[in-house]
């Protein structure tokens, strides 16, 4: 049974890991590709660059290879996103992401970091959220990046469950979450944009 188990976690592993990296692909694809912005957080790419290397360390110190490996993979893509919304971030967004940073730098040096990732996905995700309801342009924004977020979500959740890591499994809630709203809001803006079509002489 325990072996079962074993090969169950190292199977999730992997898929969660695939999945994970080809859902930071979509976003700056798209962005490099068209040069649209509109709707996609500047703030939000900042802090998952932050997220990123706190999952490493993370990942190092609880002895999960696959969320550390993934972590430094991750980098690549998440630092060409902040690349290509460098007219997008402000000040603002700088200061916020580092006191993001200074935050899990304390959960580390508390021991919980975990518990800080865990509850960070929020943060990681907020902005990005928060711009795509409150934007009326969202054409920058890559529905494929949210459709991969929820198979992300769950296969992440699915591992955490596997290997008994709270961390991940609140990963999976939030993820799930906000990839539900940002694609509601997708989808009523593109429904919206039909009638307004349908209405106009």
């Amino acid at each position: 049974m325990g072996q079962n188990s074993g090969v169950t976690a190292s199977v999730l592993a992997v898929v969660a890991s695939t999945i994970f990296l080809v859902r930071l692909l979509p976003q700056p694809l798209r962005m490099a590709r068209t040069g649209w912005t509109g709707g996609v957080s500047g703030l939000a790419a900042l802090n998952g660059l932050v997220a990123d290397v706190a999952w490493l360390s993370y990942g190092l110190a609880a002895g999960l290879a696959a969320v550390w490996l993934v972590s430094v993979a991750a980098m690549v893509p998440a630092v060409w996103l902040a690349v290509l919304l460098r007219q997008r971030i402000g000040r603002r967004d700088v200061a916020l992401a580092a006191a993001w940073a200074a935050v899990l730098v304390g959960c580390a040096l508390a021991g919980v970091l975990g518990a800080g990732l865990a509850a960070g996905v929020v943060v990681t995700q907020g902005p990005a959220v928060g711009r795509a309801l409150r934007d009326r342009d969202l054409s920058g924004i890559s529905p494929a990046t949210w459709w991969v977020s929820v198979a992300d979500g769950l296969s992440w959740g699915a591992y955490g469950l596997a290997v008994h890591d709270g961390a991940l499994q609140g990963y999976c809630v939030v993820l799930v979450t906000s990839a539900a709203l940002v694609l509601g809001r997708l989808r009523l803006t593109v429904a919206g944009s039909r009638k307004s079509s349908c209405a106009a002489p």
